[in-house]
């Protein structure tokens, strides 16, 4: 015996609704034999029947009452769903580098919400592997990061340029000696974007393994800069209040600051979705406007 369908369901609450096939049959557009058919196909797969007839007109038993509220539940939440894709909804997942997580997106997420008070946007914060990982595992649809990527799977584009800055306490800045080999430093953890950028930019000047601090987020090396725990460097954007206030300097001389690029990544592979279109469309045109100072 075949399944119910949907248009069976639909057809028993017509005739429960209308009281008559006829009535039935031009609420839904269909022939009356149609209705008819439909119905009883739907009490023969129940095995059991829903309507008295009497004269011309059908009235609800006791089994069809109790099955009323059901069905109707049942074309509720398949109207429900079928709603759900009738005015699409801009949803986006991205990860982001912390840089980029903590001091670029959140006004542009903003902007973004503005443009689109209705869509879903989920950010990750996490390192340059991690948000690549993700990417190549489907996990997640954009990612920002500091640090170069190269993978035949990712589409990698520049979107901005970013400048860190070398910088310490004050009273930290004030005692350190001409060799920055012999500076106490405060770094990112392998794996981040900036420190591949750092590493890659002082060369063989980067310091000694034994002098340095390695933090896994770029606010905890903010934090232990502030506290004078050693040298480091932060993007300007970030240091910008505290070096505005003076609890950081600048630790001047080779190397006080560093251009890098900030890049757009997306997976070749997949198609992107109405969310990541849109949100892309305005991290690319925010772009556009220029890098941090």
């Amino acid at each position: 015996m075949n399944d119910t369908t949907l248009r069976q369901w639909r057809l028993f609450l017509a005739v429960a609704e209308t009281g008559s096939v006829a009535a039935a049959a031009r609420r839904v557009a269909l022939t009356q034999p149609a209705v008819s058919q439909g119905l009883a196909q739907l009490e023969d797969r129940l095995g059991e029947r829903l309507f008295d007839r009497v004269g011309r007109g059908l009235h609800l038993n006791g089994a069809g009452r109790r099955l009323l509220p059901e069905a109707r539940a049942l074309l509720d939440q398949v109207e429900r769903c079928e709603r759900l894709f009738q005015t699409p909804r801009l949803e986006v997942e991205l990860a982001a580098t912390h840089t980029l997580g903590n001091y670029y997106l959140p006004p542009l997420l903003a902007a973004f919400r503005a443009r689109h008070p209705a869509a879903r946007v989920r950010l990750d914060v996490v390192n340059t592997r991690t948000a690549v990982a993700r990417l190549l595992a489907l996990e997640t649809e954009l990612a920002l990061v500091e640090g170069p990527v190269s993978h035949r799977l990712l589409a990698v584009r520049h979107w901005r340029d970013d400048t860190l800055v070398r910088v310490a306490a004050p009273a930290l800045a004030a005692s350190l000696g001409p060799d920055s080999s012999d500076w106490p430093w405060v770094m990112r953890e392998p794996g981040s974007g900036t420190r591949a950028v750092i590493e890659a930019r002082l060369g063989e000047a980067f310091p000694p393994t034994e002098r340095l601090l390695q933090m896994g987020a770029g606010e905890a090396v903010r934090q232990a800069l502030l506290a004078g725990a050693g040298v480091g460097y932060v993007s300007r954007l970030a240091a910008a209040r505290a070096l505005q206030d003076g609890r950081l300097v600048p630790v001047p001389g080779e190397g006080e600051s560093l251009r890098r690029p900030l890049y757009l990544l997306r997976h070749r592979q997949r198609p992107p979705g109405e969310g990541e279109r849109a949100l892309e469309a305005l991290l690319l045109e925010s772009g556009d406007q220029g890098s941090s100072p």
